[in-house]
């Protein structure tokens, strides 16, 4: 009866009914034997289904997460802070009291592992919502505020590196770990290269890693096409094209160090 349910859930998801519907018309137009309207027809699902297949998405996101791939906290080593790249987490408004956590929140789980097992004394999360996100996650495990360095400037990964830079040169941080999920470590650490400091990639949030080693006793309608998987796939498709950019223009990271702390470097 399970199974059941699930197949019929399957089969009245809008997607598969989008699906359905343009094979339908394909086929009556083959049936009228308009060849041409009904291959291009043809050409469109294809497009459409492709990222759908779990499969597809799972492949997109293993050859993204395999470069960095789960880690114990003792193959860590010691840093000087750990920055903790934004996301996963919604907001705090009147209306939400508590930050919603999505999927990429292992993020700040992993930063708060790392600093609770001492290996760095401040964490730095960065992300224009991290003082009403990441830093509210920390406090209600128990990180006092005193270790907690939010940048809330930053709106993309190169801000991320860029805006944090400034804080690790005032803080004079030789080693830095770098905590974000492991399909976007690859872009990250493109970008997270800043003289006199070592970055050190932590990665979590290895969903495609994790969908692969389970893949053979998968039952067979998780592995039918849905818009899960299209989300998931147009996600590994943007880092994908985000490692293309950043190969031909990387971006120049600067800090904006105060006089008083240049003076005394």
């Amino acid at each position: 009866m399970f199974a059941l349910f699930k197949w019929l859930l399957w089969c009245c998801l809008p997607s598969t009914l989008v699906l359905l519907g343009l094979a339908s018309v394909a086929a009556w137009l083959f049936f009228r034997k308009q060849f041409r309207p009904a291959l291009l027809i043809m050409l469109l699902e294809a497009l459409l289904i492709t990222p759908m297949l779990p499969y597809v998405s799972m492949q997109l996101g293993y050859s993204l997460e395999r470069r960095y791939p789960p880690q114990t906290l003792a193959s860590i080593p010691a840093a000087d802070a750990i920055v903790v790249l934004g996301g996963g987490l919604g907001p705090v408004r009147p209306e939400v009291p508590y930050p919603e956590c999505y999927s990429a929140s292992d993020r700040i789980l992993t930063a708060y592992r790392l600093w609770k097992a001492g290996k760095a004394p401040v964490i730095i999360p960065t992300g224009e919502m991290a003082n009403v996100t990441e830093k509210v996650v920390l406090e209600s495990l128990g990180v006092p505020a005193s270790a907690i360095l939010c940048e809330d400037q930053a709106r993309d990964t190169a801000e991320n590196a860029s805006k944090t830079f400034s804080m690790l040169v005032q803080r004079k941080c030789k080693t830095v770990l770098v905590v974000t999920s492991s399909w976007h470590l690859p872009r990250t650490m493109m970008l997270f290269q800043m003289p006199g400091i070592s970055f050190v990639p932590v990665s979590c949030d290895t969903e495609a890693t994790l969908t692969r080693a389970q893949w053979a006793v998968m039952p067979l309608w998780q592995k039918l096409p849905s818009f899960q998987s299209a989300a998931s796939s147009m996600v590994y498709v943007k880092e994908w094209l985000g490692i293309l950019f950043y190969s031909f223009r990387r971006p120049q990271v600067k800090a904006a160090v105060p006089a008083v702390a240049a003076k005394n470097s």
